[in-house]
């Protein structure tokens, strides 16, 4: 896989990671509404890439409990031991001569809950490896129209249950509501895209902007002004949804039929995505601290810069370690 990389997709992953950092940057609304696809769109690439992780497990005889393991200890155990340098570090940034922590914001962002809010995703990817089998299997039903008969009938009813509410009715229902079903869906759809050409996911970009613009005409007609998309991202609705995929696939229509070439740069940060989006989170709360306010374009190149620096030379780090021979399980930890 390494000498066969899909070249297309580290692009993809690369603009899907930018643009969720300067989510959390940007404060432009129009920016902030073009970028708004962003989360879908690294689901779906995780669908795509999970298809070929699984099958070489499958060749391997891997249980399932096996693959899954696997997954979530690298996508967990980065996430743990970033959330503890972090915390460590904060020390030294006191709020008003304490701790800017509470016990339970600590515990609550180790549980990937309403501690620290860009974790939230890291929460997605584990949702999507947990069900990474069921889907696999679901996706291997020879009847497309039954296959989409279900799914559809799937995300009717989770709409229906989210105009009602039901979301509410308790954790459960919000965690299965909000993130399992249509993030589900999503990750199912990447997997899928792996046998589509351009044309179809031009064709699918196109359904789901037709399908944006009626959404968008109806809120206005019902609130008298056109909406961001954000409004419907927790959970996200047809809204959100119609809007993130409709860019989506249009990205990946176009990188599918243009020749790319392969670029150490792209293939680096998109290798290195996961350990680049934990840094930031640092960088993001330690610059103004240190720094003061900042225009948000000099915050974003800063924050970026400072975390794509750090893995970098985490990742030398690594290499040096691998080339003594030091455990090289433990070390692909540190390596993105």
């Amino acid at each position: 896989m390494e000498n066969n990389r899909i070249v297309y997709i580290d692009y993809l992953k690369v603009i899907g990671l930018l643009c969720i950092i300067l989510a959390h940057i940007c404060t432009e609304p129009t920016i902030l509404q073009i970028r708004n696809f962003d989360v879908p769109l690294m689901v779906l690439l995780s669908g795509f890439l999970a298809v070929e992780s699984f099958k070489r497990s499958l060749k391997k005889n891997r249980s399932f409990l096996n693959y899954i393991g696997k997954r979530i200890y690298r996508l967990l155990i980065p996430t743990w031991i970033f959330l503890a340098i972090f915390f460590t570090i904060m020390t030294f940034f006191p709020a008003n001569g304490a701790y800017p922590y509470s016990t339970d914001f600590i515990i609550n962002s180790f549980l990937l809950l309403d501690g620290i809010q860009f974790v939230w995703i890291i929460r997605i990817f584990l949702i999507c490896t947990l069900i990474t089998p069921v889907i696999y299997y679901f996706d291997k039903i020879e009847n497309d129209y039954f296959q989409f008969l279900i799914l559809l009938a799937v995300y009717i009813l989770y709409e229906i249950a989210i105009f009602f509410h039901i979301n509410e009715m308790n954790i459960v229902f919000e965690f299965i509501l909000a993130y399992i079903v249509p993030y589900s869906i999503i990750y199912l759809l990447g997997m899928i895209s792996t046998k589509t050409s351009y044309k179809t996911d031009r064709n699918i970009s196109i359904i789901f902007l037709v399908t944006f613009i009626i959404s968008a005409m109806v809120i206005y007609s019902s609130t008298g002004m056109l909406q961001p998309t954000q409004i419907m991202k927790y959970p996200p609705t047809i809204y959100f949804i119609s809007y993130a995929l409709f860019v989506s696939y249009l990205l990946m229509s176009l990188f599918k039929k243009i020749d790319l070439k392969r670029n150490g740069a792209v293939e680096f940060i998109s290798k290195s995505s996961l350990w680049i989006y934990l840094w930031h989170i640092l960088f993001l709360t330690v610059i103004p601290l240190v720094m003061g306010e900042l225009d948000w374009p000099a915050y974003y190149i800063i924050v970026l810069a400072c975390a794509i620096s750090v893995t970098f030379i985490q990742n030398r780090i690594v290499d040096f370690l691998e080339n003594r021979n030091i455990n090289s399980t433990v070390l692909k930890i540190f390596r993105g």
